[in-house]
């Protein structure tokens, strides 16, 4: 499946047009939506239509997101029609339009989109039917970020800019993996900027849009109008500028808007996926500037902060729908069943939304269990190796120590562990266990068990915190995330 990103073209989530006044793809999508809202009542319009995203143009197709495999199933068959016979009315380079379940579009090009649910489109549903409630859920402040080790940094320079305190840099870069929360960031400071001072002049664009503007401004011989969205603003915010790598002339463009904020006294924030060193594909010039930066990298968020920003959410989808509720034991099944990024998790809470009707019901476990199937698969049985290797990482014991039989504390105790955990999360038998060990019998597999499920039974707070995090960083390693020590 190819993407079409040719220079001219519509890109993946673009909202350029392809030459002169012709609307962008997703310009056409909403004007698609419009016209398909009168023949459907607003509270279906909202609850199915209202759920899927423009997605990306790959090979002539549009790409249409579903969040889940309820919604895809429902659009398919009450009203692909209607929106395929909208769209040929307004596109004029007929092209098909192609309804996909978000996950099963190839991650390469998620990367690139990015999450179109975490991208508030006004045109989806009508303004009135908005309570301040819900406006409030959906905006991208600080309020509604979950602040912790991970992006503390980050967070407090944004606090800063938006504030209008002193900074010296005057470019900064926000870097880290996609959906670690740089765009919220970002929005969050363009909000508390306002909210300080109505007169300061600001300017926020995702580096795509600046190319498509840019490449539509170059063709038609006047790129004035970028250059004045851009330049001598008080703060300029540029999202994703992994986007313009490889784009000569559009790199030289963002060069010098980049010094026309600069030289007047004003900061440029950027976000990106490598750090400022790590990134290729850029001009001398631009690597240069972006090298000489401050920079602040915003991590993937630690078990607090993903059990928070799953409270935090569920909390704010309970404001609409208010028996929304979710028990602690439900929380924690998401964190440990989504090792992504929080907008995988967040992914989770709007199916489960749509699951339960949008109140018509209460969520329940079984319903959580479906949505966890949907978006992160059947669960993977860990081997023996990768139970034994993360305990050897996790306790800093050897190979050789963890198969011996040595009775010290800070080696037994680690091999009890994996033992405990290969019997429950394997269906290994204790002998096949005990030949995974170096160990002649089961007898040692059987008493290991033993020994930590008793202190499971009896409550101990030390051993079922271990326990718990053995678990998880079994299935870090499973998913191939450095969970640290």
């Amino acid at each position: 499946m190819g993407l079409n990103n040719g220079v001219g073209t519509q890109n993946a989530g673009s909202t350029g047009g392809d030459d002169g006044d012709t609307p962008g793809a997703k310009d056409l999508w909403t004007q698609t939506l419009e016209a398909t809202r009168g023949g459907i009542t607003p509270n279906d319009f909202n609850k199915w239509l209202g759920s899927i995203r423009f997605a990306a143009e790959i090979n002539n197709a549009i790409v249409i997101a579903a969040p889940d495999q309820l919604t895809l199933d429902r659009v398919s068959s009450e009203y692909a029609r209607p929106l395929q016979q909208a769209w040929r009315s307004v596109d004029p380079k007929a092209r098909r339009l192609k309804f996909e379940l978000w996950s099963r579009v190839p991650s390469d090009i998620r990367d690139m989109v990015g999450d179109p649910w975490a991208k508030i489109e006004e045109s989806v549903a009508p303004a009135e039917s908005k309570s301040d409630d819900t406006a409030t859920s959906q905006t991208m402040s600080f309020d509604t970020l979950v602040t912790g080790p991970s992006n503390a940094r980050a967070v407090g320079l944004g606090k800063r800019l938006a504030e209008g305190a002193p900074i010296p840099a005057g470019v900064i870069v926000v870097y880290g993996q996609p959906g670690t929360g740089k765009t919220h960031i970002l929005k969050a400071i363009e909000a508390e900027a306002a909210r300080h001072n109505d007169k300061r002049r600001m300017a926020y664009i995702s580096a795509e849009e600046f190319m498509t503007r840019f490449v539509d401004g170059a063709r038609s011989g006047d790129t004035r109008e970028l250059q004045a969205f851009v330049k001598q603003n008080d703060l300029l915010m540029i999202d994703d500028l992994h986007w313009i790598a490889g784009k000569a002339k559009t790199d030289k463009a963002f060069f010098g808007a980049l010094r026309s904020v600069t030289s007047m006294g004003g900061h440029v924030i950027i976000t990106a996926d490598a750090a400022p060193g790590d990134m290729v594909g850029l001009s001398k010039e631009l690597a240069g500037e972006i090298r000489g930066a401050a920079s602040v990298e915003v991590a993937l968020p630690d078990n607090d902060m993903r059990k928070e920003i799953v409270r935090r959410h569920a909390s704010l989808i309970a404001r609409s729908t208010p028996n929304f509720i979710l028990t602690d034991a439900m929380v924690d099944r998401v964190v440990a069943a989504i090792r992504g990024p929080g907008r995988e998790l967040c992914g989770v809470l709007w199916s489960l939304q749509l699951e339960t009707g949008y109140g018509e019901l209460s969520p329940t476990p079984e319903m959580l269990e479906t949505v966890i199937r949907r978006i992160a698969g059947e669960p993977r049985t860990p081997s023996l190796d990768d139970i034994k290797r993360t305990c050897m990482d996790l306790f800093v014991v050897s190979k050789t120590d963890i198969e011996s039989a040595s009775k010290v504390r800070s080696i037994c105790h680690p091999r009890q562990i994996a033992m405990y955990l290969s019997r429950v999360m394997t269906d290994k038998s204790y002998p096949q266990i005990a030949s995974a060990y170096k160990k002649k019998d089961h007898t040692t597999v059987l008493h290991a068990y033993r020994k930590i499920d008793k202190a499971l039974k009896k409550g101990d707070p030390d051993t079922i915190s271990e326990i718990d995090r053995v678990r998880h960083a079994i299935f870090d390693r499973m998913s191939g995330i450095d969970s640290g020590s």
